[in-house]
């Protein structure tokens, strides 16, 4: 007999998602080619992460962009 399936999760106000509540979504960013990675809230659509962060996506969408323009190293 196959076991059967686990009930889902109750989400308690104030709490934060579990990961099973997150999705990965890959997304390739048609301005400049490159692809965007977030993480996602299955239950609210709520975007947790995203890798590169959307203002470096403006940054490469302009004209007078330079890899590396954006860097500032504080020690």
């Amino acid at each position: 007999m196959a076991p059967e399936p686990a009930a889902p999760a109750k989400i308690i106000p104030g709490e934060t998602a579990s990961q099973t509540d997150l999705r990965l979504v890959i997304e390739e960013d048609q301005a400049n080619g490159s692809y965007v990675y977030k993480t996602v809230d299955r239950l609210t659509g709520e975007v947790i992460a995203q890798i590169p962060r959307e203002n470096v996506l403006r940054l490469k969408r302009e004209a007078e962009y330079e890899a590396g323009a954006m860097i500032r190293a504080k020690v």
